[in-house]
């Protein structure tokens, strides 16, 4: 299925770092027809897109895009289904990760997190779904977690958000599949990005590449859940199939988390 993504029009969110940035440049290289890319973070998504569309000239649409506010998400989805009258993919990949204990969580920390990771994602999902119902394909790609898979301590609002992407995510599939949608949740792992800042990545990370080439094979394969790495199925099935091993596992992690936000102020 190497022609999945040839001749594809797509929109990314957070297309200017990360996963996000990994992804428009692999539909680059498998010839999609545009990706329009949107970011919040004006310099890095012009500097981004200067250098892809150097390597692929007219294929590379930056168009500044803060995905907790409707009216740019639509404009995104917008400007890449004028392109060439139609959407054939949307990534919703914006949003950012949340390790913190419950004493320093504010009411205020709750609605940022939810606007971005939750509010993002159905700005892009149903601006989108229009389009594609009537067109009568496409595929929506949404940016779950394995914190929203499983409960991972100390990430209560983190996983909450990526938990309602998941589940809106998969009813969906079910809803509209028989009109030619697709959609995927991918649920990482570690993955090698900057959201480790300066702090070693963790043993069992990988690439932005390899979690990118994961993800393409299991969106060809119209997989609906997609949880990688390998330790992150394994935890996921034991949290399914051995609950009590899978506490055991859980309280240590918060134990370990614990004592090192006593100690040293950071879950690390």
């Amino acid at each position: 299925m190497n022609g999945y993504f040839e001749n594809k029009v797509v929109a990314v969110t957070g297309a200017a770092s990360g996963i996000a940035l990994g992804m428009t440049e692999h539909l680059l290289s498998r010839g999609v027809l545009a990706v329009f890319m949107g970011d919040v973070k004006e310099e890095n998504l012009a500097k981004e897109a200067d250098r892809l569309r150097n390597l692929y000239p007219g294929k590379v649409f930056p168009l500044l895009t803060d995905v907790t506010k409707l009216e740019q998400v639509h404009e995104l989805v917008q400007s890449a289904r004028a392109f060439d009258g139609h959407l054939d993919f949307l990534f919703n990949i914006a949003g950012m990760g949340m390790t913190l204990p419950t004493e320093q969580i504010t009411f205020e920390i709750w609605k940022f997190l939810i606007d971005l990771n939750i509010m993002g994602v159905v700005y892009g999902t149903y601006s989108a779904i229009p389009i594609m119902r009537e067109q009568g394909f496409g595929h929506i790609i949404n940016a779950g977690s394995i914190a929203g898979a499983i409960p991972i301590p100390y990430q209560a609002v983190y996983a909450a958000t990526k938990g309602a992407v998941i589940r809106m995510t998969e009813s969906l599939q079910y809803e509209l599949e028989n009109e030619g949608l697709q959609f995927t949740v991918f649920c990482p792992g570690n993955v090698r990005t900057a959201i480790f800042g300066d702090m070693a990545a963790p043993a069992d990370s990988v690439s932005v590449d390899e979690a990118v080439e994961y993800i393409f094979g299991e969106m060809e394969k119209k997989s609906l859940n997609v949880i990688f790495p390998e330790s992150m199925r394994q935890f996921e099935k034991l949290f399914r199939e051995k609950r009590e091993d899978f506490d055991k596992f859980s309280r240590q992690v918060a134990d370990e988390r614990r004592e090192n936000y006593r100690t040293k102020g950071t879950y690390f």
